[in-house]
């Protein structure tokens, strides 16, 4: 199952990639206007342009996800390596915006 999933995100990512590029972008306007310009069904090519979108849009959502997650890994590290820093900034999206705007009032929230 692992191994599934490990393909899956690979070939997403990949998708994601190359849906944004601008060649992509390109090629499938003209696909489209083609398509309606060759006497093909609008309701189809509607149809598919949205179902293209959701599915490209989840994809390119997940894959900023993950980027965020290590991103924030990576700041964390920062921080907690950091002499002098203020550890409770470290995992700090995780906390409410109460909590954050108390720690940047430099008040501890749990106080």
């Amino acid at each position: 199952m692992n191994h599934l999933f490990r393909a899956m995100r690979g070939l997403s990512n990949a998708v994601a990639d190359a849906a944004g590029h601008p060649a992509t972008q390109i090629i499938v306007l003209v696909a489209c206007i083609l398509w309606w310009a060759l006497g093909g069904s609008l309701a189809v090519l509607a149809s598919a342009v949205s179902i293209g979108g959701f599915v490209l849009t989840q994809m390119v959502l997940n894959q900023q996800r993950r980027r965020e997650l290590a991103l924030q890994l990576k700041i964390d590290e920062l921080i907690l390596a950091k002499r002098n820093a203020r550890d409770e900034v470290a995992g700090i999206e995780r906390k409410t915006e109460a909590e954050i705007e108390e720690i940047r009032a430099g008040r501890d929230p749990s106080a």
